[in-house]
């Protein structure tokens, strides 16, 4: 029976007993494997040891107990760290131990720390990508703010060392000409923070919004006229196709970007707009004018039909456009409007001009491809008409009264 017990708690030994020796360069050199990791203390330095794996490989080892607790923290691999460097290094955590310092958590930190050195902030936004699922039109949104915004000599910079002052002069930057957006990206770089270790002291958190304003920009009947002069002006090409198709559906702009030959039936005049790109994730039919059909139809027989998508592009990984801003701005100057307009601008003057000529709410949701007619409740307040012609008649009866 005693032949049997001996060997089963001995098997669960892992490691052989802890010699005490006094180490010097060649002892720990002459260290081989014996079959199991142990530990060789220094007689000379105490808490420094030397560990040999099972498989030979060894390092320098600092080992205390703690309030009965034993921490064990690795120093270097013996062929990288000199047994005087490894001396000098045990003798400090001891002062450290001796001055009532948490060695364990500084190390923790110190650890952390140099993680988020070898991080760039572009790193951590990939990281922040793929922590959670969210929708394509959300993804498209933050890509679009990290594309066009962020500059890259922040995106390269270690995310512990992105500073209050970084964010604020990104802010100025880009509030100068839009302040919704520069809130965006506050908004954005904080996230992306907060995901990557520096929630506590998050560079992002107090620095101040830009107020916001409702937008209400619609272009001017005057402009609208030199806006479709120089975009035909540019017959056939690309961006102004693009562009008199935004004029006359009033398209979201990623919808419009991601329109497919497939979705499209011209003889009905129909575009349907997949769930993937619609902003309420759902299938929506949005009705073409006669120039719509017209502008596609003449793109389809000009070659245009054997890409997947209408607009499409050897350049963006997506396979069609992705970016609009740049020619958008080159058209605006072109038709001599000064004022900043926005893509969507354009989607609110359609609407704008749909309310004024008394179409109900289900017509202007239809238009603009409006899951629900209450979202189209912001462009009734300009049909004033009916209301102007009830005061006419209403002070025309009193001007008659005797």
């Amino acid at each position: 029976m005693n032949g049997n017990i001996i060997p089963l708690r001995a098997a669960r030994h892992r490691r052989a007993p802890a010699a005490k020796i006094s180490l010097t360069e060649q002892r720990v050199t002459d260290f081989k494997s014996r079959g199991v990791t142990f530990y060789a203390n220094d007689a000379r330095t105490p808490c420094l040891s030397v560990r040999v794996t099972k498989a030979g490989s060894k390092s320098y080892v600092f080992t205390k107990k703690r309030n009965g607790k034993l921490l064990r923290f690795t120093l270097g691999k013996t062929s990288s760290l000199t047994l005087d460097g490894a001396r000098k290094a045990a003798a400090a955590y001891q002062g450290d131990f001796a001055r009532g310092v948490d060695v364990g958590a500084q190390r923790k930190q110190d650890k952390a720390a140099a993680k988020l050195k070898a991080t760039t902030l572009a790193d951590a936004y990939e990281r922040f990508l793929i922590l959670k699922d969210r929708r394509p039109s959300t993804r498209q949104d933050y890509a679009a703010l990290w594309r066009l915004h962020v500059p890259n000599s922040l995106k390269r910079k270690p995310v512990n060392e992105v500073s209050q002052e970084d964010i604020e002069k990104l802010k100025t930057e880009i509030g100068r000409r839009q302040r919704r957006t520069a809130n965006k990206v506050i908004v954005l770089i904080s996230a992306i923070m907060a995901k990557s270790g520096r929630w506590a002291d998050n560079p992002g958190r107090d620095v101040e919004r830009f107020e916001e304003r409702v937008r209400t920009r619609r272009l001017a009947p005057e402009e609208l006229t030199r806006l479709w002069e120089a975009l035909e002006a540019e017959n056939g090409s690309l961006w102004s196709d693009f562009f008199r198709i935004l004029v006359e559906t009033g398209a979201r702009r990623a919808a419009l970007c991601a329109m497919r030959w497939q979705d499209l039936d011209l003889t009905a005049a129909v575009w349907t707009v997949p769930a993937i790109w619609s902003k309420n994730k759902r299938e929506l039919a949005v009705p073409l004018t006669s120039q719509a059909v017209k502008v596609l139809q003449h793109r389809f027989s000009a070659g245009a039909a054997p890409s997947t998508w209408v607009w499409h592009s050897e350049k963006s990984e997506t396979g069609h456009v992705v970016n609009p801003e740049k020619p958008w701005r080159n058209f605006l100057k072109a038709a001599r409007i000064t004022e900043h307009c926005s893509l969507h601008d354009v989607r609110r003057t359609l609407g704008s001009h749909l309310a004024r000529s008394g179409a109900a709410l289900p017509i202007i949701s239809k238009a603009l491809g409006h899951v629900s007619a209450q979202s189209a409740r912001a462009y009734i307040h300009l049909d004033v008409e009916p209301a102007r012609t009830a005061i006419e008649k209403a002070l025309g009866t009193m001007r008659n009264v005797p």
